[in-house]
């Protein structure tokens, strides 16, 4: 069940019934606490460690035909492109011709 969608019925109650943060009498009173720099850091990096946990990594046959699909696709733009390129010059220099 995802949080931001879908509540259950007794917290949709309640939150229909919570006024919005800082919309009391139109001024902000939201306050987040004082934090010192070593307690920031160390919150932020207590952070990062429960987000690392929840991150699945590839395997390494996952990396490599990926790797072997990206070195294809450069190989095959790279062609189409010097085409492109020999296409339009081949067109101006007969244009340029064609003005003399």
């Amino acid at each position: 069940m995802s949080r931001v969608t879908d509540f259950p019925d007794d917290e949709e109650e309640q939150r229909r019934e919570e006024p919005a943060r800082g919309e009391e009498g139109g001024k902000a009173s939201f306050k987040l606490p004082k934090l010192s720099l070593t307690e920031r850091i160390r919150e932020f990096y207590h952070a990062v460690k429960l987000e690392m946990a929840k991150t699945t990594w590839p395997t390494r046959t996952e990396v490599w035909s990926t790797t072997v699909v990206v070195l294809i696709a450069i190989v095959f733009f790279g062609f189409y492109l010097w085409g492109i390129d020999m296409v339009v010059t081949v067109g101006f220099q007969a244009l340029e011709k064609a003005i003399r």
